[in-house]
């Protein structure tokens, strides 16, 4: 709904906002049912012990997202099936990627960066390319590229922390994450240096489009996104990434949408 608003168009419910929201909460759960199904190991990791405690939970929500999106799919244009089914495929090849050991010869994870690239990839493009292809709308090729680089920017940055975090756990599997090829410092910068260019390009594509009141919301949530991942003490704190750093991604598109409707007030 936020990239409604910048493309120029009011924030407003659609069909395919619910079918991003249940796919994600598919994923999300399918991807901790195989982690503790398919690895005993991964159920002692802390990130996975609630779903490893709470599998009847897990598969009545994977149940309840299958039923969801399904119905949600329904009222999605054609154009959009296409997108999905790319996205669908790379979020899967993800999940049982992460549990099939080390005896695979070859992964997409494998390949040196690609963990975070093919997260952010995925983000970005559903929560970019599918508005774009629901409204029906021929937009300026520059827009959406300056939109594109922001985004995937800001989601990169932010993804980071999470595998500095899974350092070990992504040794075992043969992951080449940011941090296990640069190290851990290295990787943070990597991160910072993704916020700074998320805020570049937020600088050029709101001045060009006069879209003061998003540029503003942006940077508000860049320099909240980049405290969260520079401030040790909140690593600390046991909601850090699953609830700080995760809602630094929520942060974003409320402030963008509470944005639009001040400046429409004001």
């Amino acid at each position: 709904m936020a990239t409604q608003i910048q493309l120029g168009r009011k924030p407003q419910f659609h069909f395919y906002v619910a079918a991003v929201f249940f796919a994600t909460l598919l994923e999300y759960n399918f991807h901790r049912f195989i982690a503790v199904k398919n690895n005993p190991q991964a159920a002692d990791i802390e990130k996975n012990i609630w779903a490893s405690r709470h599998l009847g939970i897990i598969k009545l929500l994977i149940f309840a997202s299958i039923a969801g999106l399904a119905i949600s799919m329904l009222f999605v244009s054609h154009d959009s099936y296409l997108l999905f089914g790319i996205l669908s495929v790379f979020a899967l090849v993800y999940s049982v990627e992460s549990f099939r050991g080390k005896s695979k010869k070859f992964g997409l994870k494998r390949i040196a960066g690609m963990k975070t690239i093919l997260i952010a990839f995925v983000w970005t493009m559903a929560t970019l390319y599918l508005p774009v292809l629901q409204s029906e709308t021929v937009f300026d090729p520059v827009t959406i590229l300056l939109l594109f680089a922001e985004r995937f920017a800001f989601i990169f940055a932010i993804a980071i922390p999470f595998d500095i975090r899974d350092m070990e756990t992504d040794s075992r599997q043969g992951v080449k994450s940011f941090p296990i090829v640069f190290g851990s410092h290295k990787a943070e910068q990597i991160s910072y240096s993704a916020l700074l260019l998320s805020a570049i390009v937020s600088i050029i594509n709101y001045y060009l489009s006069g879209l003061v009141y998003v540029f503003l919301s942006s940077i508000i949530s860049l320099l909240i996104s980049f405290f969260a991942i520079n401030s040790k003490k909140l690593r600390l704190t046991s909601l850090y990434y699953h609830g700080i750093l995760d809602g630094c991604l929520v942060l974003y598109g409320a402030l963008v949408c509470l944005g639009f409707y001040l400046d429409k007030i004001l």
